[in-house]
């Protein structure tokens, strides 16, 4: 029964992206590089899924791991020079994000070991390389909704057949005895990750999708979204994912702001709002305690379960506070390793404090000023034309509160991909007529690109 569910679910998975695919018209094949990208992120190594269970580090993976990633980065570039990109340009206007990885490029040079953390520095870029695939296609934003929509219609109703028919597969039993439920992935936290993200896009896609008529969909591909929101659902209450059920609320509550016309007249001082309701949380929380009282509610303690021991034995061993230890490099370190217990399995649990291990204070400003620039260009948008800016914004809250108790900045985490690829300013391609210029880029009608001299060259938005 169980080999019968799975291999109906690949069958089915890939008419409906077959049929995905030609209802949305004018993608290019290339997108198949994120897609699969975004796949193995989403689920786990390309070895485990060959059988061929690792071989490797854990934070390299196996050799074939490691080609995997080499090839596709390898093939985003190809497309990526196909297509003409003007790197200079794209460079200028994603400033913050080159800035960012040019510092932990530098800190490759006082890593532990500067060819391994150099090798995770450029496999973590590669996520750029590939975002930008995606948005160079001719239409980016049904492109970024395609390539997640694809990986749900997959690995969604998947996790609930390993869950339910291959227990070997779908859970497992971790170290303090508890089960743990993982479908797809390898451990509940990165189950939790993949329902936020492609609950999300599957979310957005379905609000977009419901603004037309007469598209050619039949009743099941109508009815698709709310099933696997519903599967998606059902993964997240057994695999106990609290951050991830907090992050997917916060990002589906943004975005629903668009099909609530009350809301959608307001949704240009969202940005503003959301800075009055952390101001008023952080008031509240320092006179009544409402953290713990949120925490309780969601069935943790003050402690995060357990993450507050993990965070005061990293920062016991007093690691570089201004450049760090290097990009990635800590984990592989010795001299630190030996020092942690064997509790502790390769992650802080915090981006920020990934990030100031990784590359101290200065990598924590950088971080800042990437999160400060993403912030402004976002909310300067809000209230325009089209919905992408909600989207993006939603994108952002997401990561910035995921981060609190997991790792995702700079690191192959599939939430920092989304960021990456919703922070991105896209190249877009010139062609004769005005109307497409803009065609597909709602939250720039106001802001149209540059032309360059030269049909066909690419070019950033402004």
């Amino acid at each position: 029964m169980g080999y019968l569910a799975a291999l109906g679910v690949w069958v089915l998975g890939f008419w409906l992206i077959r049929r995905d695919t030609a209802r949305r018209g004018d993608i290019s094949a290339a997108l198949w590089i994120p897609t699969l990208w975004a796949f193995i992120l989403l689920s786990r190594p390309l070895s485990f899924w060959l059988g061929t269970g690792g071989g490797g580090d854990s934070l390299e993976g196996s050799p074939m791991d490691r080609l995997f990633y080499f090839v596709m980065i390898a093939l985003a570039l190809i497309v990526l020079a196909r297509r003409n990109l003007n790197w200079s340009a794209v460079i200028s206007e994603n400033w913050p994000i080159f800035l960012l990885y040019g510092f932990f490029l530098v800190s490759v040079l006082w890593a532990d070991s500067p060819y391994s953390s150099f090798k995770r520095w450029f496999k973590d870029l590669g996520n750029v390389f590939v975002a930008l695939v995606i948005l160079t296609e001719r239409k980016p934003i049904d492109a970024f909704r395609a390539v997640f929509v694809r990986c749900a219609y997959i690995l969604i109703p998947l996790s609930v057949v390993f869950v339910r028919f291959f227990p070997g597969l779908g859970r497992y039993y971790s170290r303090s005895g508890g089960l743990e439920v993982t479908g797809v992935t390898t451990q509940k936290n990165s189950l939790g990750v993949l329902v936020a993200v492609t609950g999300l896009v599957l979310l957005w896609d379905w609000y977009e999708d419901s603004r037309g008529k007469g598209d050619g969909r039949n009743f099941l591909e109508r009815s698709l979204p709310v099933a696997m929101l519903a599967m998606g659902a059902y993964l997240l209450y057994q695999c106990n994912s609290q951050t991830s059920i907090l992050c997917l609320v916060l990002g589906s509550a943004i975005i629903t702001t668009l099909k609530i016309p009350a809301l959608r007249r307001r949704v240009g001082a969202l940005g503003a709002y959301s800075l009055v309701a952390v101001v008023v949380y952080m008031g509240m929380d320092w006179m009544f305690g409402l953290s713990e009282m949120v925490l309780g509610w969601m069935g943790r303690d003050m402690t995060f379960t357990g993450r507050t021991d993990v965070w005061r034995e990293i920062m016991a061993l007093k690691t570089d506070p201004i450049i760090g230890t290097g990009f990635l490099s800590f984990w592989s370190d010795q001299s630190y390793q030996t020092q942690l217990p064997n509790w502790i399995a390769f992650s802080a649990h915090n981006g920020y404090l990934e990030t100031y291990i990784d590359g101290g204070y200065l990598g924590l400003a950088f971080l800042a000023v990437l999160v400060g620039a993403v912030a402004m260009r976002v909310n300067r948008r809000l209230g325009g034309a089209g919905n992408y800016p909600v989207v993006q914004f939603a994108v952002l809250v997401m990561i910035l509160v995921g981060s609190f108790s997991e790792s995702h900045f700079a690191r192959m985490s599939p939430l920092w991909f989304l960021f990456l690829l919703s922070a991105l300013e896209w190249p877009r391609r010139v062609v004769s007529t005005p109307a497409e210029v803009t065609e597909d880029v709602p939250s720039l009608a106001s802001n149209p690109p540059r032309q360059l001299a030269g049909a066909g060259s690419w070019l950033p938005s402004r």
